[in-house]
């Protein structure tokens, strides 16, 4: 017998077990017949042979068997945990095949029953057996249970033996993620049986050399004593999903090098988690680890930074702040002016450190790794939608900026439902999450957008995430307006205060209508969801009633204390004098400030619209409230005066009332007068009030022992109006009047025959003339 050199060398240790250690094939007749030789007696020198008789024997059969790895060099029987032959990182659906021998190791043909035994495997797996071709393909299959015929090898033949078939053993692994997890352990060995067939006189019956009744074990040995085992350990994935960091080996989504410099870099940025603020500082922000997108190219690179379709809307990008300990990335937008949803572009990165390539899908997810049922899924457009908040997501290729599509490469281990990522191992891919929001208006209170992303191999069979990292965004929402008892702020009254222009100057506890001071108390009401100061400013135009002239004047802001709150800047030129700086004001809280405006002295009555402006200071949100009225009541008097003639004297050197004296004429200067002579009399009468008096006439008696010489209005108006002892109106000037006899005196400018209305600041002077009896 001669065997193949792959045969002798697997043998080796085994060569009792060979086919040719059992020698002689079972049933081969060996004849002997014996001779004599002796010399003829009667012939001298002859030699004569004598022949016996032949005896015959029968060669029995000599069973042996065993069931060996086909590999060289692999010794058999020992267990799942004991085996050398291996495979690692097995993925679901993968198919292991190994190849065997059934050796024959007797003198007789053997019919080999064939098992699988999976002692200590997981279940799930299928195993099967074939037998293989001359070509080394894969032949028949071998039914569990059935058995295989192995001739004993011919010693008389050369360059063959007969006594080994082929065989090969085919593990398929679950693809049930019930029934496959990266810890899963599973395994089989052939195991081979012999029933045997021999009777109690074997040259009757020789059968197979096995006692007819017995089951024999490979080799002879006690059950599972000689067994060789495969052993498969599944693949566990090992990968990392982060917020942005600066990979050393980034790849694009198709596994692709990718230059460092497509990756915004996490230095350090400006957001605002200020939490009490610094003084006179609208700038509420500290400095944290994190990056903003860049701005795309014009037109794109290849590979560009940030191409076309990959980047942040907002001007200058949104400030990101990174907690890679944290897994967690948070956006700080500053607010729009138009109600389009928003969008913020995060860039996240994914590393595989699981010792080979793996494919990976990405979804959003719940806590427990698997798909949020909230959102749906578009593969077409690469959108997830939730219906319920109208948030959509999208990710993207951090060269290309397009939606990452999902995976139909059919040697992927499980079916991709979700955009796919290829990971080599030791590398990190970029990616894009853009996360679109409604923003409706930057008033309403507004909840955070939190969106926590899976990551999960496409080899292992289930669908949960094997790695989460979240992305969150803080949105801003403020509103400015009259102060209410409940959080927030109102917009639909309109507060009124009235005050006095001629009244004392208060502060913020302003007593209403009688002092020259209107407060407002105020909210600002923070309802975003990051930490913000606020700019206040206000203006009030108001009239002056003698000039007529129009005056912006300033709104003061006061702390909820009664202390003038910062002013932006101290520099009285500056135009950010009248600009004052809230504290920080926490999200979901209010801050009460007091709108004050001081009214100055002689500004005329009526309702003055009061102008408030606040601007978020990181935000930028703008607000404004204009429907708190001033209503500036009369205030004022009517004065008059009378004087009397006298040359010499200095006008304004004898005031009364207020009212300075005409020029040679005094209020209380001694005088003197003859029978005949005329005394004249200047009659003054002063609005004092902020306000115009309407009916407005002066009156005066013809004194004891005179007659009444004139009266006129001084300067003459267009048109005089006189009026005796309260008669009628008329344009005749009395004269003659006797002592006793009441004068009235008017202009009546617009010719309705009664007196006018006296302007705020506004004199009428009428001159009366008496002749002295």
């Amino acid at each position: 017998m001669k065997r193949s050199t792959q045969l002798i060398a697997l043998m080796a240790a085994l060569a009792a077990g060979s086919a040719s250690a059992a020698g002689t094939l079972a049933g081969t007749t060996i004849e002997n017949t014996a001779t004599a030789s002796f010399e003829d007696p009667a012939n001298a020198g002859t030699t004569l042979n004598s022949t016996s008789n032949t005896v015959q024997t029968v060669v029995l059969p000599k069973p042996d068997f065993d069931i060996v790895y086909t590999t060289s060099g692999i010794a058999d029987g020992n267990t799942l945990t004991s085996t050398p032959v291996l495979t690692t990182g097995a993925v679901p659906g993968q198919v292991i095949e190994t190849p065997y021998s059934l050796v024959n190791k007797g003198n007789t043909p053997l019919s080999i029953v064939l098992n699988a035994d999976t002692t200590g495997s997981a279940a799930g797996a299928t195993v099967k057996y074939y037998l293989v071709n001359t070509d080394g393909s894969r032949g028949a299959e071998i039914p569990a249970g059935s058995a295989v015929p192995v001739t004993a090898d011919n010693p008389a033949t050369t360059g063959v033996d007969e006594g080994i078939v082929k065989i090969v053993q085919v593990i398929t692994l679950p693809t049930d993620p019930a029934l496959i997890t990266p810890t899963s352990v599973f395994g089989a060995s052939p195991e081979g049986t012999v029933a045997g067939t021999a009777g109690a006189d074997p040259l009757v019956t020789p059968g197979n050399g096995y006692a007819s009744g017995t089951t024999v074990q490979e080799e002879g040995k006690a059950v599972d004593a000689d067994l060789q085992f495969t052993r498969v350990t599944v693949y566990a994935p090992a990968l990392d999903n982060n917020p942005n960091t600066n990979p050393g080996t980034p790849v694009d989504s198709a596994g692709n090098p990718l230059p460092p410099a497509s990756v915004p870099p996490v230095t350090s940025v400006n957001v605002p988690t200020e939490v009490v603020g610094k003084v006179g500082d609208n700038t509420p922000v500290v400095s944290a680890p994190g990056y903003v997108t860049p701005a795309p190219t014009t037109p794109p690179a290849t590979p560009s930074p940030v191409p076309g379709g990959a980047t942040d809307p907002t001007p200058g990008g949104t400030p990101i702040a990174t907690n890679v300990a944290g897994d967690e990335q948070i956006a700080y937008p500053i607010a729009d002016t138009n109600a389009t949803p928003d969008r913020v572009l995060f860039t996240n990165t994914l590393t595989n450190t699981g010792g080979a390539t793996d494919k990976v899908q990405l979804f959003p997810a719940l806590a427990d790794g698997t798909p949020d049922p909230a959102y749906t899924f578009d593969p077409a457009t690469g959108v997830f939608t939730n219906t319920t908040t109208g948030v959509t997501i999208r990710f993207l290729d951090p060269v290309t900026g397009e939606p990452i599509k999902v995976s139909v490469d059919p040697t992927n281990p499980t079916v991709a439902q979700y955009p796919t990522v290829t990971v080599p191992n030791g590398s990190t891919v970029v990616y894009r999450t853009e996360v679109t929001y409604p923003d409706a208006n930057d008033s309403a209170p507004i909840a955070p957008v939190t969106v926590l992303i899976g990551a999960d191999s496409l080899k292992d069979a289930d669908l949960v995430s094997n790695s989460n990292t979240k992305n969150t965004i803080l949105p801003p929402a403020a509103q400015f307006g009259d102060a209410t008892g409940a959080q927030g702020a109102e917009a639909t009254p309109a507060p009124i205060q009235t005050v006095n222009p001629n009244g004392v100057a208060s502060g913020a506890t302003s007593p209403d209508f009688t002092d020259a001071t209107a407060t407002f108390p105020m909210d600002v009401v923070n309802n975003g969801q990051y930490n913000d100061s606020y700019t206040l400013s206000g203006t009030v135009e108001l009239t002056d009633a003698v000039t007529g002239i129009k005056t912006l004047y300033p709104v003061l802001y006061y702390a909820p204390d009664g202390s003038l709150l910062p002013r932006v800047s101290n520099d009285t030129a500056s135009p950010d004098y009248n600009k004052f700086i809230t504290p920080v004001v926490a999200p979901g809280t209010e801050y009460k400030p007091v709108a004050v405006i001081q009214v100055p002295a002689g500004t005329r009555t009526g309702d003055y619209t009061v102008t408030q402006n606040a601007v978020g200071n990181y935000s930028t949100i703008p607000m404004t409230d204009t429907n708190n009225i001033i209503r500036v009541a009369p205030a004022g008097s009517v004065a008059v005066a009378k004087f009397v003639a006298k040359a010499g004297v200095t006008a304004g050197s004898n005031p009364i009332n207020t009212i300075d004296n005409p020029a040679n004429y005094t209020a209380t200067g001694a005088n003197g007068a003859r029978p005949g002579d005329n005394i004249s009399y200047r009659i003054i009468g002063k609005n004092t009030y902020n306000t115009s008096v309407n009916g407005f006439f002066l009156s005066d008696t013809v004194p004891a022992n005179t007659t009444l010489f004139s009266v006129a209005l001084t300067p003459a108006p267009s048109k005089t109006i006189y009026r005796v002892n309260g008669g009628a109106w008329s344009t005749t000037a009395p004269t003659g009047l006797l002592a006793g006899t009441k004068v009235d005196v008017a202009v009546d400018a617009d010719n309705n025959n009664l007196p006018d209305a006296l302007a705020p600041g506004a004199t009428l002077s009428a001159d009366f003339i008496v002749t002295v009896n």
